[in-house]
């Protein structure tokens, strides 16, 4: 069964006068500010309506307005993974490919308002509860999920901005005026605010929750933010450390069937740390609309997010070798037979079984809505693939009320993988990075890496392991901006896939399909929105 704590309503909070007559009367349909804060149960649902705004991403500049991750617009899109959908208005091809947005004109363009908006509900929460007069252990709880969830919030603007100002306090303009702006914090001082916050957080939270209440935070998704914080923040021994107590502790393990992680039968399973809580009908998703495939008879998805032969290159075969590295089990002619395990589960390519029929992409097909076509207008699918991983085979794309897949956030293979770049960062490759690295590779049925690698060739490998492994869950893009290798991967162009010919006479083509402009001296941060820099004369733009 569904948590419930993500599907009630907000509690009203009445802070006026509540009647017109002489008779004050306690209003029936919503809480008082006086008697919200007076029990854990009532204050509950303040910290109820907090989860609901929950983000999987930033805010994606379009018109749905919807965290990026689970929007028509999703991170991958802005990297080579993937390549947008044949729909209007995707700031991934109009903004970012070209290089032309800016403060005015950002793409994240409501994440700075909504991010501090949720922010301030945090602070508000910590500030009444903290006063409360219910009993102290039962106020410690409330505490610090409110305070992970602040960290999470600010962590989704330090990753896209840098520095930002930390606020800890409800501020109102009408008593404190323009003392309310305040300037940014260095990046180095965010940092240690999270890691800060995390240990408060992590202090005081269980191990997992039972019944109504899985889905809240936890000690391991406090724990595994701030070592996520510290691997991006390029503290490798502090981030190393975070991540091997998550590792130590054996609380999570990895869920032996890697497609069947986001599946909704499976969800909050023994992988999953922290994740945005959906449900059919109640709260349900769109994503299976956005990025479900292209045929209208079945009730048509967008096809919003195609995988990109870049990336698909990068799964190796059986033999632990990509076709670039000379894998002797590389057929030009079956391409994508003896592949990692994770290959099947997250790509859709030309012959695959989708949905009851035979997903093609290859030209010739009549009528064939998913045909290989690399242009913005029309049906057509860019790159030749599609995407299968997050997706439930058994639920078409229109049926977006019945879609109620959690969104995860963070799960054990990103702790594993986040543990072994920083321990190899700050140590080189011991064999407790080849362990952690070698459980992935087992899952996807792949042999162990070769041992004697040095640790540049240990960071490729990791590298690697990361991308395939996290694709489309919205870490690729962060990846590329931490490591600074943006304007390397941007130089190469963005491939697809022509499949010609019929039958078992095909010949497969790889084609350029997009380009990306990047420019490293400005392009690691995000501009700043120029309503938010009016708005705070303290503030300081990024270098746009």
């Amino acid at each position: 069964m569904k948590p419930t704590h993500y599907l009630l309503a907000a509690a009203l909070l009445c802070t006026g006068a509540c009647s017109e007559n002489a008779l004050e009367i306690t209003p029936t349909d919503r809480l008082s500010d006086a008697i919200v804060w007076e029990s854990p149960t009532t204050a509950g649902f303040v910290l109820n309506d907090i989860y609901d705004v929950l983000n999987a991403g930033p805010i994606v500049g379009t018109w749905l307005h919807l965290p990026s991750q689970i929007s028509n617009d999703p991170l991958d899109n802005f990297t080579d993974n993937a390549v947008s959908g044949p729909v209007a208005g995707i700031p991934s091809r109009q903004l970012f490919d070209n290089n032309s947005y800016n403060p005015s004109n950002p793409i994240f363009n409501q994440t700075w308002s909504k991010m501090y908006a949720n922010i301030r509900k945090c602070n508000l929460f910590i500030e009444k509860v903290g006063q409360a007069s219910f009993d102290e252990s039962q106020k410690q709880v409330l505490l610090a999920q409110a305070i992970f969830l602040r960290a999470h919030f600010y962590k989704t603007l330090i990753d896209l901005y840098g520095g930002v100002p930390l606020i800890v306090e409800v501020l109102d303009n009408t008593t404190q005026g323009d003392a309310i702006f305040r300037p940014r914090n260095t990046y180095e001082e965010c940092i240690a605010f999270l890691v800060e916050q995390a240990n408060l957080a992590a202090a005081d939270l269980p191990e997992s929750w039972s019944g109504a209440d899985v889905g809240r935070a936890t000690w391991g998704a406090a724990m595994t933010l701030k070592g996520a914080a510290q691997l991006y923040a390029g503290q490798w021994q502090e981030a190393a450390e975070t991540n091997r107590a998550i590792i130590e502790s054996k609380v999570y393990r990895l869920f032996p069937d890697f497609g069947g992680i986001f599946l909704p039968e499976n969800e909050n399973n023994e992988e999953i740390i922290f994740d945005v809580q959906y449900a059919p009908v109640i709260r349900n998703i769109r994503t299976h609309q956005f990025w479900g495939v292209l045929w209208a008879e079945k009730g048509s998805g967008w096809s919003a997010m195609s995988p990109s032969q870049n990336l698909v290159d990068q799964f190796e075969f059986k033999d632990g070798k990509t076709e670039a590295e000379g894998s002797a089990m590389f057929n030009p002619g079956k391409p994508y037979d003896n592949r990692d395990e994770r290959f099947y589960a997250t790509i859709l390519y030309d012959g695959v079984p989708w949905q009851g029929r035979t997903y093609y992409t290859r030209l010739g097909i009549p009528n064939n809505y998913n045909e290989f076509t690399p242009t913005v207008s029309g049906n057509g699918n860019q790159t030749g693939y599609g995407l299968r991983k997050l997706l439930d085979p058994s639920l078409m794309p229109l049926n977006n009320n019945l879609n109620g897949s959690n969104v995860v956030i963070y799960r054990y293979a990103e702790v594993l993988l986040n543990y072994a770049e920083a321990q190899n960062e700050a140590t080189g490759p011991d064999p407790s990075v080849y362990e952690a690295i070698n459980a992935l590779r087992d899952r996807g049925n792949l042999p162990h890496l070769p041992e004697g690698l040095s640790q540049a060739e240990m960071r490729n490998r990791i590298r690697r392991e990361r991308r395939v492994e996290l694709a489309f869950e919205g870490k690729y893009f962060y990846d590329l901006l931490r490591w600074r290798t943006a304007e390397e991967v941007f130089s190469q162009p963005v491939r697809g896939m022509k499949i010609t010919g019929s039958g078992d006479n095909l010949n497969y083509e790889k084609v350029n399909v997009r380009t990306i402009t990047f420019d490293p001296a400005k392009n690691y941060l995000m501009p700043i929105p120029q309503d938010a820099i009016d708005q705070n004369p303290k503030l300081e733009q990024n270098n746009y």
